[in-house]
């Protein structure tokens, strides 16, 4: 008998469709998140953008491998399902009919779902946005809107959640409730970067993600955690599958970091405040991107420049006439 497993991805800023400006989350100038959420969700559904299943709809590495995730688990006679946690549907499956949106977890970015000035910590506003988006019925009417709700649906499944950190922090709670409604809360496993939660309460989940297995398993450095849960199920035995409980895989990878080296440090070149000006203002001439694009693009081309200045560089260089 074959045991389920969800796969739940976070999704990508890459979309294959061109995001309307109405459904990109900047736009909406409410800072409580309650009606931040709800004037969002009718942005979302009442927009005429024609709608394409999420699986179709998200784009880049990180999305590519995570499509490689089901077939891997039937290989390993499990039964798979893919989900999406999404910071613009919330928690949806991975055939859900969604329009292209631009909405994130991530605080350093135009489109978060955390305002610029804060009242409250970022992962509690995330989280409390998580839940507002779970209070609406969502693209696939019938379907689990909470991950906690999953596990309920199904104790004895496993679940394995592949996420960056500020997506975490906004899943932590509904993460913990989802480990206790499971029969066995070792079926949980969290795959992510060193963050909050990883020392948390979701711990005894956390499979880390570290720098030092790219070497060994290729790939950009964003796309590191779902290349993780791909070796992971290329490992998982179609016989036992109590490989892929918590502390053996907490073990195996933990070890595998441990011999591993190091990744090499990069050299990049340092820039004045005027040479990242001038790289700011030619990227702003031949395309629109987000700031932080512009700095991955910068780093990506050997340059340096700390993050909080080129931040306050770009929006120097946005707010001119």
């Amino acid at each position: 008998m074959r045991t389920d497993l969800h796969i739940i991805a976070s999704c990508t800023k890459r979309k294959r469709a061109p995001v309307p400006p109405e459904l990109r989350l900047r736009e909406l100038r409410e800072t409580k998140p309650d009606l931040r959420a709800r004037r969002w969700w009718s942005r979302l559904h009442e927009h005429p953008h024609p709608t394409l299943p999420a699986e179709s709809l998200y784009a880049g590495e990180h999305w590519r491998v995570v499509l490689e995730l089901p077939p891997l688990a039937l290989q390993a006679r499990l039964r798979p399902r893919l989900w999406v946690a999404s910071a613009g549907y919330g928690l949806i499956p991975s055939d859900a009919p969604i329009r292209p949106y631009s909405a994130t977890f991530s605080r350093d970015d135009e489109d978060s779902v955390v305002p610029r000035h804060p009242s409250r910590s970022t992962g509690a506003l995330s989280r409390q946005w998580w839940m507002a988006l779970a209070r609406e019925t969502g693209p696939a009417p019938g379907e689990p809107r909470l991950l906690h709700h999953l596990a309920r649906s199904s104790p004895d499944a496993r679940i394995l959640v592949v996420a960056s950190p500020s997506y975490l922090g906004a899943l932590e709670e509904d993460l913990a409730l989802a480990a206790r409604a499971l029969r066995r809360p070792e079926h949980l496993l969290v795959i992510s970067a060193p963050g909050p939660t990883s020392r948390g309460v979701l711990a005894p989940h956390w499979v880390p993600s570290s720098a030092r297995l790219q070497a060994a398993l290729g790939g950009t450095r964003n796309a590191l955690s779902v290349r993780i849960a791909k070796d992971l199920l290329r490992r998982a035995s179609g016989e036992d599958v109590t490989d892929l409980d918590a502390a053996r895989v907490q073990g195996y990878y933990g070890r595998l970091i441990h011999r591993s080296a190091p990744p090499p440090r990069l050299q990049r070149t340092p820039m004045t405040d005027d040479e990242v000006r001038r790289f700011i203002a030619r990227e702003m001439r031949t395309e629109q991107r987000t700031w932080s694009a512009m700095l991955r693009r910068l780093r990506d081309s050997g340059l340096a420049c700390e993050q909080q200045r080129f931040r306050r560089l770009f929006l120097e260089l946005q707010e001119r006439p």
